[in-house]
């Protein structure tokens, strides 16, 4: 698949962003328990290689990576230069932070959620390219909802997958943080679903540019075996995530799942999402 460079890179970059935005949404619960706050440098390391690893995967898919800056021009109309420059904000805010956390030990809350909202920014930008552009089944509010429940969804399921292998807080707290985290999944998961119907309505009276080469909506129907594993493992992972809320003393094991189920559906919904020829 030669469009697999773009899904390493918008799920690197996406997860990312979300790891710091569920850093950031459960900061409050940190305070409280006494312990150390998941903002550490291993965390703030791990977000860091995750977008550099995106980066260099987003330039696997030019002709000629060097020239890379030169979409950089066209920051007044172009969502691909917004982009590239909201990418290069965030990854040196991200090191500044960590360069802060070396120093002292700490990285300011401000800081850390500057570095969040240019991410969120960033995807914003990523879902603006693809929404403008010639393919049919990228020009829908879908594409936005897709991309920034990935956001969601990827950084809730790794969060509490580091949670559930390395537990850093009392039990009382880690309940708190797992019902808030796996509501954040689930309710990603009730909105893109909520917005398909509407999707398959457009899907079924858009006009297909008559000159573009490729048949966008014929590998839409091709793929929907694929999109349908995707949607069933990542409404799988969330319900199994709040049904462990109910066993607060239960084994690890649902968590885990869940999340995982939840990674490998945004895997395969982005594989769907990419593949627009037959």
């Amino acid at each position: 698949m030669h469009e697999f460079p773009l899904v390493l890179f918008t799920l690197l970059m996406q997860g990312a962003v979300g790891v710091m935005l569920m850093l950031c949404l459960t900061a409050g619960l940190m305070p409280r328990s006494g312990q150390a706050t998941l903002v550490t440098r291993p965390a703030l390391l791990g977000v860091g290689i995750a977008a550099g690893l995106g980066l260099i995967a987003s330039t696997l898919h030019l002709g000629y990576p060097l020239n890379a800056f030169n979409a950089l021009r066209h920051l007044s109309s172009s969502w691909l230069s917004r982009e590239i420059a909201l990418a290069g904000v965030f990854m040196a805010l991200l090191g500044l932070s960590f360069l802060m956390m070396m120093m002292k030990r700490r990285a300011p809350w401000p800081l850390l959620w500057l570095v969040t909202l240019v991410g969120l920014a960033d995807v914003v930008a990523m879902a603006s390219i693809y929404c403008h552009a010639s393919v049919t089944t990228w020009q829908h509010v879908n594409t936005w909802a897709m991309f920034l429940g990935s956001v969601v969804l990827i950084g809730s399921a790794l969060t509490l997958l580091r949670l559930a292998c390395r537990p850093v807080l009392n039990n009382q707290t880690a309940q708190a943080l797992s019902r808030r985290l796996s509501l954040l999944a689930l309710t990603a998961v009730l909105i893109r679903l909520l917005i398909q119907p509407a999707y398959y309505h457009f899907l079924a009276h858009a006009a297909v540019p008559v000159t573009f080469p490729l048949q966008s909506l014929a590998a839409f129907d091709a793929s929907a075996g694929l999109r349908l594993a995707g949607w069933c493992c990542s409404s799988g992972g969330a319900l199994l995530l709040m049904i462990n809320l109910t066993r607060p003393h239960g084994p690890r094991s649902g968590q885990t799942t869940g999340c995982l189920l939840i990674l490998l559906g945004e895997l395969l919904l982005r594989l769907a999402f990419f593949r627009i020829d037959v």
